[in-house]
C-alpha cells in the first residue's frame, strides 16, 4: 500500500534487557496511540528482529507533511512526556530517528515484514540525481516475489533533530546519518531476509556503496481511526 501522506518519521534502536518487556507494553498501549492522536499523524508500525546484533527495533510514523512533525500539539507532547515515557526513554540504545520526505511510494496492502536500506549520496551527487540513479534498483526490488510495496524517502533532519524534554531523557544519538532510505515491505520476515541480499546488490549496482540493510518482522500496526 502506498504510504499515507508525504512524510514519515523513521527510527531504529535497541532497548536495555531490563526495559524490554515494559517498552513493548508502553509502545503498544500508550505511545503509538498518543502519537496518532496528533494532527497530521496517519499510521504507525513497529518492527522487531531479535536476530539482529543491534537495532532490533524499527518504528515508522506516517504523516501528512513534514510540518506535522514540528506542529505545536506534537511539540507539546515531546516537551511534557508522560510518567511512563519518562521511565522508558532512558532504556533506549543505538538510537537513530529521522524525519523524511517521501519521494516515491507504491504497493498494495501492509506487508508482514520489511527491509530498510539506509543510503549515502556519493560526493557531488545531488538528491535528484540519486533518485534517478536508484530507479532501476527500485524497479528490481518491486519485482521481487516477496515484495508487496516499495518506498523511497529523503532525510530531512531539520524536522526531527530538535532538542526537547523527551530527547533529553534518551542517551544522545550517535548512529550514522543517511541521505536516502528505501523501505521494502514483504510478505514475511523469512522472505524479507532471503531477499535482502538481492536488494543490497541492486542498490550497490546503482552506485550506492555499503547500504545499511536490516529486515524486521512487523509486530504491530495502528491507524489513526483505530487510535481514537
Amino acid at each position: 500500500m502506498a504510504l499515507k501522506g508525504r512524510a514519515f518519521i523513521i527510527m531504529w534502536h535497541d532497548i536495555t534487557p531490563e526495559g524490554d518487556a515494559d517498552y513493548n507494553q508502553w509502545h503498544t498501549r500508550q505511545h503509538m496511540p498518543e502519537r496518532l492522536d496528533h494532527a497530521g499523524f496517519r499510521r504507525s508500525r513497529r518492527g522487531v528482529n531479535r536476530g539482529l546484533e543491534r537495532q532490533i527495533y524499527f518504528t515508522l510514523y506516517e504523516g501528512d507533511e513534514l510540518t506535522s512533525f514540528v506542529a505545536e500539539d506534537y511539540a507539546r507532547s515531546l516537551n511534557f512526556p508522560t510518567e511512563w515515557t519518562q521511565s522508558i526513554a532512558p532504556h533506549f540504545r543505538n538510537f537513530r530517528r529521522m524525519a523524511c520526505e517521501v519521494l516515491e511510494t507504491g504497493g498494495r496492502g501492509v506487508g508482514g515484514a520489511l527491509v530498510s536500506l539506509r543510503l549515502r549520496l556519493r560526493a557531488g551527487m545531488g538528491e535528484g540525481e540519486g533518485q534517478l540513479a536508484l530507479a532501476p534498483a527500485l524497479a528490481a526490488i518491486n519485482a521481487m516475489p516477496a515484495v508487496t510495496a516499495v518506498h523511497l524517502a529523503a532525510a530531512r533532519p531539520d524536522f526531527s533533530e530538535i532538542r526537547t524534554s523527551e530527547t533529553e531523557l534518551r542517551p544522545p544519538m550517535s548512529e550514522p546519518l543517511f541521505d536516502l532510505v528505501i523501505v521494502a515491505e514483504c510478505i514475511g520476515l523469512a522472505e524479507a531476509r532471503a531477499a535482502q541480499g538481492a536488494m543490497v546488490a541492486a542498490v550497490e549496482q546503482a552506485g550506492f556503496a555499503q547500504p545499511l540493510a536490516q529486515a524486521y518482522d512487523v509486530a504491530y500496526t495502528l491507524e489513526k481511526r483505530d487510535a481514537q
